[in-house]
């Protein structure tokens, strides 16, 4: 499928902002725009904030997206939100803009049920036993048979544990960034 939207689903540690890491890398090198609304080390990406992404910016065309904690942008409990409803609207533009659209949640039903429903698929992650080795199952998602099993993946991605930073606050705009946090590409 060509501009997919993932779901990147596991507890706390289970490794899912590592492997979004690693997947920016790997796009990176075949020459992708990459946005992410966490900072990446060693490759040049643009942040983006849930904030602005709910402003559909002209810009955002023809890349990847990452987004962690999606949930803080598209909470299940705020349908009524106008964010949250832009949110799911970037969402149902991806394959007119060329995007392919990665989020991370910890409970899958905590994003916005519009979202949900736009997913296409699923990567479900273990709790690691070691640091830097994630072992998830990756699924394809649709609302008629929930998830239907693809394949089992077991990664080694302790040489990205450098190429961002795990404690990280995301937050919904820059205005809740810590004072003399500087964001930038």
């Amino acid at each position: 499928m060509k501009y997919p939207i993932t779901c990147v689903l596991g507890q706390r540690g289970s490794g899912k902002t590592l492997f979004m890491t690693y997947l920016a890398h790997q796009y990176h090198a075949e020459g992708k725009k990459i946005y992410a609304n966490f900072t990446l080390y060693d490759i040049p990406f643009h942040y983006i904030t849930f904030q602005k992404l709910a402003e559909l910016p002209d810009e955002l065309t023809n890349a990847i997206v990452f987004l962690d904690e999606i949930q803080i942008g598209a909470d299940a409990y705020e349908v009524f939100k106008k964010s949250n409803k832009m949110i799911t609207i970037f969402a149902t533009q991806l394959r007119k803009r060329k995007i392919t659209l990665y989020y991370s949640t910890q409970v899958f039903k905590m994003v916005t049920k519009r979202l949900r429903l736009q997913t296409n698929y699923i990567i479900t992650f273990d709790n690691n036993v070691t640091p830097g080795i994630v072992k998830g199952q990756i699924y394809e998602y649709n609302t008629e048979t929930y998830q239907d099993y693809l394949k089992t993946i077991k990664m080694d991605l302790r040489t990205y544990f450098n190429s961002y930073d795990t404690d990280e606050v995301i937050t919904f705009s820059e205005n809740e960034v810590s004072e003399g946090v500087e964001k930038t590409a």
